[in-house]
């Protein structure tokens, strides 16, 4: 099989980022971040992730390549790993920071997240799948699968339940991996200046039971 699943390491950084970009182009997260980045900013971002893949022990950055391809980065996935409890403060840095001045599509999006974070995981361990992108031109190989089962496979050995939140794109891979959706929240796309509705989904998959 061409595709292999890797650690990601530092180097590996900037092309999570341009992934994120390319996958990121439609949709509610599209209205996030509706101009490209300045050079400044892709530098700061890749300068944050790096710090965190160095000091985060809970943070897991996974690549697929394509063997066939030189190697090449065609997905990637973020994945925490939270085998004890967490302190209150362990559990606002794990929400995302909404800046006095984000747009309404950040503070709806990112406060919906926010909100259901506190609400299904809490303090409790968990396998969180923060994020995970498939570069558009490589959708449908299995590479989104790979990145998942190495979470789930984690969750199993730990006996942890996962969390993920899920696009209506990701859904049916996750719910075919064992995930359930617990809420979702329908996003009116025309309070952003864009078309349509999308759905955000909130899916938790409990550990398989251990084997006798």
């Amino acid at each position: 099989m061409p595709l292999e699943l890797h650690p990601m390491t530092d180097d590996d950084i900037p092309h999570f980022q341009r992934i994120m970009r390319a996958a990121f182009r439609f949709g509610i997260v599209a209205a996030l971040f509706p101009k490209a980045p300045t050079p400044e900013e892709s530098q700061k971002d890749v300068e944050r992730l790096t710090k965190e893949n160095q000091e985060d022990p809970t943070v897991h950055f996974l690549k697929v390549i394509d063997t066939e391809k030189n190697n090449e980065i065609i997905a990637c996935a973020k994945w925490h790993i939270y085998e004890k409890e967490l302190s209150e403060e362990d559990v606002e840095k794990r929400n995302k920071k909404i800046p006095d001045d984000a747009s309404l599509a950040y503070r709806d999006f990112f406060g919906f997240l926010n909100e259901s974070r506190k609400k299904w995981m809490g303090t409790k361990p968990f396998c969180f799948l923060n994020i995970l992108v498939t570069h558009p031109d490589h959708h449908r190989r299995g590479a989104g699968a790979m990145l998942v089962k190495w979470g789930t496979d984690r969750a199993d050995k730990a006996h942890l339940p996962a969390f993920l939140e899920a696009s209506e794109e990701g859904k049916p891979l996750y719910a075919k991996m064992g995930f359930k959706e617990m809420e979702y929240r329908e996003f009116d796309l025309t309070k952003y200046g864009r078309e349509g509705t999308e759905r955000n989904t909130i899916m938790i998959r409990s550990p398989a039971e251990p084997q006798q």
